[in-house]
């Protein structure tokens, strides 16, 4: 049975409630921002509504719920940790909170008994629309990966990324670009020669990947840490129709990307995270998400800007499973917008200016 609650309530977190200001953003593009996001809303309100009731809804929640089941059964297994009992978020009940600071983490009652479909069964669904910037420190021409940890200590993640159509209500299309980018544990980015960060030759937390037949890509990283004035966030960027190069990165100045967005954590999740090392050696000031956010007062039941997890041991050291799925318009273009801090090649990074550059290296 499809939850259209979960299809419906939980999809327009980013249209006018999560508008994420990025270093050196003037109020105009701000405003800018939160202009084009209330602009969008109805009709991504109607869109969703439509995909709730679409014909291939159920099979294609179904087989998402069976994916991320598998996925927790066999990061389980591969730890060892089988035998202990998996956490969820939150259940249905819990969605009538999700606009609050402090979110329910606790354990909701499941055991090993529990089926993993059920514990799956009421992921919640967002639909981003793409931002007017993206951010100061996305690199083009980054590899082809599932696991962008290069070593990096901190609690580890499973996240599973799942991408509709929003006019179509259908997977977007196959080999899709997924990018990926975040910072470390101590809120430190690679890749790029900004004060502070992480240089050219790293590209710790960076990575592509292409969608499958349902619209899904998974990447293994680690929770990011936070810097000054931004709260923990994953960044992605899809792009249809990009060049391919044999060396598994792409051409970064070629396709379309149709979504431009960030991932965001609850509040609670985030500070037991934050408790522990190496995020606790952070030195920067922790931004809470109601001090990152502009809006967040006034979310509402019709916006959920979190990602779902599950805890898949007893102990944050097991690790977590995340889960969310993205509502995007293919047909939007926002070229325009994708601007590089640098070029990651074959043998290292290379600091660029602006966007509008050759990526990859044949």
């Amino acid at each position: 049975m499809v939850n259209i609650r979960n299809l419906t309530a939980s999809s327009l977190a980013f249209l006018g409630a999560v508008v994420v200001a990025h270093p050196g953003d003037t109020q105009e593009e701000v405003r800018r921002e939160l202009e084009a996001h209330k602009a969008a809303r109805p009709f991504a309100r109607r869109a969703i509504n439509t995909c709730a009731s679409a014909p291939n809804t159920a099979a294609l929640k179904a087989r998402s719920v069976a994916r991320r089941a598998a996925a927790a059964q066999a990061l389980r297994e591969k730890r060892g940790i089988a035998n202990k009992p998996l956490k969820s978020k939150r259940d249905d009940a819990g969605f009538e909170k999700w606009a609050a600071v402090n979110h329910d983490s606790s354990d909701l009652g499941y055991d090993l008994d529990t089926p993993l479909e059920e514990l799956f069964d009421s992921n919640s669904t967002c639909a981003l629309v793409p931002e007017v910037t993206i951010g100061p420190y996305w690199v083009g021409g980054e590899l082809m990966r599932t696991d962008v940890t290069d070593g990096q200590d901190g609690v580890q993640v499973h996240l599973d990324l799942q991408f509709i159509d929003i006019t179509s209500c259908e997977p977007i299309p196959e080999d899709t670009i997924i990018d990926l980018w975040a910072s470390n544990a101590t809120g430190i980015y690679s890749g790029v020669t900004a004060t502070g960060q992480g240089g050219l030759n790293t590209n710790h937390g960076r990575g592509i990947q292409l969608t499958d037949p349902d619209g899904a890509v998974q990447f293994d990283t680690i929770f990011p840490g936070h810097y000054v004035g931004r709260t923990p966030h994953i960044h992605i960027m899809s792009t249809s129709g990009a060049k391919l190069f044999p060396n598994n990165t792409y051409v970064a100045d070629s396709g379309s990307p149709s979504h431009i967005g960030q991932l965001f954590f609850d509040q609670d999740l985030i500070g037991e995270v934050e408790a522990r090392e190496p995020y606790a050696s952070n030195e920067q000031a922790l931004t809470l998400n109601e001090q990152d956010w502009i809006g967040i007062s006034e979310a509402t039941e019709d916006y959920d800007p979190f990602v779902d997890y599950v805890r898949l041991g007893d102990s944050l050291d097991d690790g977590l499973l995340m889960y969310i799925t993205v509502f995007v318009d293919t047909s939007a273009d926002h070229s325009e917008d994708r601007h590089a801090a640098a070029q990651w090649y074959e043998g290292g990074g290379v600091a660029v200016g602006g966007g509008g550059f050759p990526g990859g290296s044949s």
